[in-house]
C-alpha cells in the first residue's frame, strides 16, 4: 500500500465503537454516550502503532431500518457516510457486543460487509475479564476468521487487536515530523460550518442539514491550500455549533461545546463563521475573544451574504473585530470561497515560516 491504510470501525448502535476508537487513538476524541446514534459524522484520526501508521474512522451505528428514527433525514445521511467509509477503507473493524452475544442484527451487518470482499477483523467488545474471552468464539459463525475479544473500557487485549489489524501494514519511513498548521472552523449552530468544511476538503465528509446541532464531534481532514506552485498543507477541523453557557443542554450537546473550545485551544488559525443575514451576536464575539485571548490567528467569514442586504461594516459592531481579516462569502453558492482560501493560505504560510 503506497497510501496510508484506512480502517473503518463498523457495527450496530451502542456496541462500543466510539469507546474503542478513543482507546486506540489514545484520547477522548469521539463523543461517547449510551444514547444510540450519538456518532453521526465520520470521525478521523491518524494512529501510529509499532512504527506503522493508519487512518482510523469511527462511524455511526449501522441501522438497517429507519422507520423508528426520529430524525430520518440525518440518520439516513449518516448511513450513507458509513457506505462511503466502507468503500474507501482497506480494512474493516467490525465491533460486536460479547456480553449480548451474536444476534440477528450482527448477522445482517456481517452480510453487508461480506459483499465488500475486504479483510474484516471482528472485535468482540465488553469482554472485560479473561473468563469472558470465550464469549467471542460464537462470532466466528458469521464467517470471519479473525476474531479478538477486547474491552475498550479497560484496554484489555487492545494491543493484540492492533497487532492483528496492522499485521500487513508497512513500517514507517523516516519523515519530517514538522507539525502542520491547524485550522478550526467555529461558529454558532446552523451558520454553514459543515457546508464550508465539505467545500474546503472537496467532498462530503460532514453531514449537512438544516437541523441545528447535526455536527456533534469535531472532524479533522488534511488539505493543501494556496497556488499550485506554492501549496501549504493544513489540518482543517469542523466543530459542533457553539451556544452560550445558559443555552447549552446537558449531555451530548454539552460535550460538543467542550470539544469546540478544545479545538480552538489546539488550533493555530481560527475561522469564525458567522451568519451575515443575522449579523454579529455576543456568541460570535465570545468565540472571537476566546481565539484572540489564546493568541490564535483569526479569520472572520460572513456566510450567507447572498441572503443579506446589509453592508459588511454594519455587521461588525464590536471594535476589536474590525482589526481582523474579514471575508464575505456564500458557501452554498460557492461565492468568494477562493478569496477565503487565499487568506487561509497566507496565514498558514506565515505560521510555517515563523
Amino acid at each position: 500500500m503506497n497510501k496510508i491504510p484506512i480502517i473503518s470501525i463498523i457495527g450496530r448502535p451502542n456496541v462500543g465503537k466510539s469507546t474503542l476508537f478513543n482507546r486506540i487513538v489514545g484520547f477522548r476524541q469521539a463523543i461517547v454516550s449510551k444514547t444510540p446514534g450519538t456518532t453521526r459524522d465520520k470521525v478521523f484520526a491518524e494512529v501510529e502503532w509499532d512504527q506503522k501508521e493508519f487512518v482510523l474512522i469511527d462511524t455511526a451505528g449501522l441501522m438497517l431500518d429507519f422507520v423508528a428514527c426520529d430524525e430520518k433525514e440525518i440518520d439516513s445521511a449518516a448511513q450513507k457516510q458509513i457506505d462511503s467509509a466502507l468503500s474507501e477503507s482497506d480494512l474493516v473493524l467490525f465491533v460486536v457486543d460479547a456480553k449480548e452475544g451474536l444476534n440477528a442484527e450482527d448477522k445482517e451487518v456481517a452480510k453487508k460487509i461480506r459483499k465488500l470482499e475486504k479483510r474484516v477483523v471482528v472485535a468482540a467488545n465488553k469482554a472485560d475479564t479473561k473468563s469472558q474471552e470465550q464469549l467471542s468464539e460464537q462470532f466466528r459463525a458469521m464467517g470471519f476468521d479473525e476474531v479478538v475479544a477486547v474491552s475498550a473500557i479497560t484496554g484489555r487485549r487492545t494491543g493484540d487487536l492492533l497487532d492483528l489489524l496492522t499485521r500487513d501494514f508497512p513500517k514507517l519511513r523516516a519523515k519530517d515530523k514538522t507539525r502542520i498548521p491547524r485550522l478550526a472552523i467555529v461558529g454558532r449552530p446552523n451558520v454553514g460550518k459543515s457546508t464550508l468544511f465539505n467545500l474546503l476538503i472537496g467532498e462530503e465528509k460532514s453531514i449537512v442539514s438544516d437541523v441545528p446541532g447535526t455536527t456533534r464531534d469535531s472532524l479533522k481532514f488534511k488539505i493543501e491550500v494556496g497556488p499550485k506552485s506554492d501549496q501549504t498543507e493544513i489540518e482543517v477541523i469542523d466543530t459542533a455549533g457553539f451556544r452560550r453557557k445558559g443555552r447549552i443542554k446537558q449531555g451530548i450537546e454539552r460535550f460538543s461545546v467542550i470539544r469546540t473550545i478544545e479545538s480552538i485551544y489546539k488550533s493555530d488559525i481560527v475561522l469564525l463563521l458567522m451568519d451575515a443575514s443575522e449579523g454579529l451576536t455576543r456568541g460570535d464575539a465570545h468565540l472571537a475573544e476566546l481565539a484572540l485571548d489564546n493568541k490564535k490567528s483569526l479569520i472572520i467569514a460572513l456566510n450567507k451574504i447572498d441572503l443579506s442586504g446589509a453592508d459588511i461594516k454594519d455587521l461588525l459592531r464590536f471594535p476589536f473585530i474590525t482589526k481582523q481579516v474579514r471575508v464575505a462569502i456564500s458557501a452554498k453558492e460557492q461565492s468568494n470561497v477562493d478569496l477565503l482560501i487565499c487568506e487561509i493560505a497566507k496565514m498558514a504560510k506565515n505560521f510555517k515560516e515563523s
